[in-house]
């Protein structure tokens, strides 16, 4: 029997009227523009979307898991993606991350419900498109810093509990058994009963994606809780009560932390668990051109107190793709690995930085920290992808310990350092960068003639989703003012490489540096040099496990060796 119009009609309005006013505008907002239905999504606006965000986004090679209803695509990225925009194109379903460059290659990863990706540069964005297998469906979720793209190979494309189509349950035909308008009045109220409860689970989902204030500090909103990104609105600086709830600024916070395991033979150590560096990632969006961004920084020492400090602080301005300028506390744009991988050890496939890049406090020799101000942005160059850094700030002291030789508000003298790179990232070799900057300074150490320093640095970096190649070289050349002074030139460089295996991450690498004795500014580091093998593996998409070992020989020393387990994980 055939039902009544007037019924079905009641039905049709009693659950648009349930989904439209049930579930509510915050879970519209986060699923109804993620979700991808049977038809074509509106093509996103490329030129939009690519002037929202400042400095261009890194992405991370893209990962690919098996799940239960098809496999998930994972990508990551040194920003939050929630600009991201996607749309159904025929057999190809499309993912846009605006304003960002990537390194991860086209059509190396697959899975089930999808053959093959194609990664390309799409108007200063990333555009990435997959080809969906018959009968898949795709789905895409924002977790901060990173995109989630599951794809599901079940009949109906959808996942059980999956939100993505509320509107084809409201449309589905009713059938009924007994032939009665009281069979179909009870067919439908309880189909009605059972969509109530589907709406108060996407609610109450809804409400643990989106806490309130009073279930977190006042003065803290978690980043990335295992899995979610919270926001918490915070006012201006000055005159709280002037501003209404959800104006002003938005303040974002992700957590990175190490605990580590170290044995070594080295003079006076003790096998020992310690904390790394609790590293507090915080962005804000002040308007479509300026936003903020800094990482705080609470790190144990070694007699077992605490230090904080801040080691980025940036106000930053994006005028286009081709010019962004940052002021505040930086990391120097020297070389590949301090640009890439700053404080938050769970992004770096090793347990420890190479030591031409290890930090000041660390005894490092190179100025990685610089205050002043910061231009970057692409060179008109076509598939070649030219890119350009111009830096000048205080540098670095010479008259300071170790671990305060960044001059953050006091410089040593009116000289100011300045640092000018170009980078090539060419469309033809995805993966692939190359790079070469010169760093100029003149640091003034106490009791001693003033020094003119260079730092002249050059590398080649390939990264996919599968392999890991890093390669850098850098010559540090210290000449002191004087008729007598003899000029000295400090080489190092590092070869990194990694192979993935699954969850399973193996890498070796090698350094070396050779600082002379007569250098003024680095002598005390000597010959170092010797080779460290490891293993990342991935325990979840938020913390990796990783065990290392180093060896390292120093010129008139005792060789060192050592082994060091870390849990690396952000939230």
């Amino acid at each position: 029997m055939r039902q009544s119009p007037a019924i079905s009609s009641l039905a049709r309005m009693l659950l648009v009227t349930l989904l439209l006013f049930g579930i509510g505008p915050r879970l519209r907002a986060q699923t109804a523009a993620r979700a991808l239905t049977a038809g074509k999504l509106d093509a996103p606006d490329y030129r939009a979307s690519a002037r929202m965000s400042a400095p261009p986004k890194r992405l991370a090679p893209l990962r690919a898991t098996d799940t239960a209803a098809g496999s998930r695509v994972t990508l990551a990225s040194d920003a939050s993606l929630d600009d991201y925009s996607t749309r159904l194109d025929g057999e190809r379903f499309d993912v846009l991350i605006p304003h960002a460059e990537t390194l991860a290659p086209a059509g190396e990863i697959d899975g089930r419900g999808f053959d093959g990706v194609r990664v390309e540069s799409r108007q200063g964005g990333v555009l990435l498109s997959f080809r969906l297998q018959p009968g898949a469906r795709a789905r895409v979720t924002q977790k901060f810093n990173r995109l989630h793209i599951d794809f599901t190979t079940r009949a109906d494309g959808v996942a059980p509990g999956d939100p993505a189509r509320p509107q084809e349950a409201a449309t589905q035909p009713q059938t009924e058994a007994g032939g009665d308008t009281g069979a179909q009045l009870r067919q439908l109220l309880k189909r009605i009963e059972e969509l109530e409860g589907r709406v108060k689970e996407l609610q109450a989902r809804a409400d643990d994606e989106m806490p309130t204030p009073q279930t977190m500090p006042a003065n803290v909103a978690a980043g990335e809780p295992t899995a979610e990104s919270v926001e918490q609105e915070q006012a201006a600086t000055s005159g709280h009560d002037e501003h209404e709830a959800g104006s002003g600024p938005r303040l974002k916070i992700q957590g990175f932390a190490d605990v580590n395991l170290r044995a070594s033979n080295r003079p006076g150590a003790t096998t020992s668990f310690n904390l790394g560096q609790l590293d507090l990632f915080i962005t804000s969006r002040l308007s479509d051109k300026f936003s903020v961004i800094s990482e705080l920084i609470l790190e144990a020492k070694p007699d077992n107190s605490f230090e904080f400090e801040i080691h980025r602080l940036l106000l930053r301005y994006a005028h286009s793709d081709y010019f962004n300028l940052s002021v505040g506390r930086n990391h120097t744009g020297i070389g590949f690995y301090n640009t890439a991988y700053h404080h938050g050890s769970f992004f770096a496939t090793a347990a420890n930085r190479p030591f031409l890049f290890a930090f000041e406090g660390q005894g490092g020799p190179l100025p990685l920290h610089n205050v002043g101000l910061s231009a970057t942005g692409r060179l008109p160059s076509g598939r070649l992808g030219l890119r350009y850094v111009a830096e000048v700030g205080n540098g670095r002291a010479a008259r300071s310990p170790a671990d305060r030789t960044v001059q953050t508000a006091f410089d040593e003298n009116n000289g100011k350092a300045f640092n000018l790179g170009l980078l090539a990232r060419p469309d033809r070799l995805p993966g692939l960068q190359t790079g070469f900057s010169f760093y100029r300074d003149r640091v003034t150490p106490a009791n001693s003639p003033a020094v003119d320093q260079s730092i002249m640095a050059g590398h080649v970096v390939y990264q996919s989703p599968n392999y890991e190649w890093l390669n850098e070289a850098v010559i540090i050349r210290n000449s002191p003012r004087g008729a007598a002074a003899v000029v000295s030139y400090t080489p190092g460089f590092y070869t990194q490489f990694a192979r993935r295996f699954g969850k399973a991450q193996p890498y070796a690498r090698y350094q070396y540096i050779n600082a002379p004795g007569r250098d003024p500014m680095v002598r005390n580091i000597g010959r170092r040099n010797g080779p460290s093998l490891g293993l990342r593996y991935e325990l979840t998409d938020y913390a990796a496990f990783k065990t290392q070992y180093d060896h390292t020989g120093r010129r008139g020393l005792k060789s060192i060796d050592e082994l060091i387990m870390q849990l690396a994980f952000t939230f």
